[in-house]
């Protein structure tokens, strides 16, 4: 059986790497500054299962 056809031809994946930013990075309690709650160094959603702790 043949492929089936693609729109965009060979074209592949270009994402550059992931990198750390030192000028742009924020620190763990710069990052939890304004969240609405955090526990364990961690952001606090609400859950979305309906499962509660």
């Amino acid at each position: 059986m043949d492929p089936t056809f693609h729109p965009i031809g060979s074209l592949s994946n270009v994402m550059r790497d992931d990198a750390v930013d030192a000028d742009r990075a924020f620190t763990i309690d710069e990052a939890l500054g304004n969240a609405g709650s955090s526990r364990d160094r961690s952001f606090r959603v609400p859950s979305i299962l309906g499962e509660e702790e």
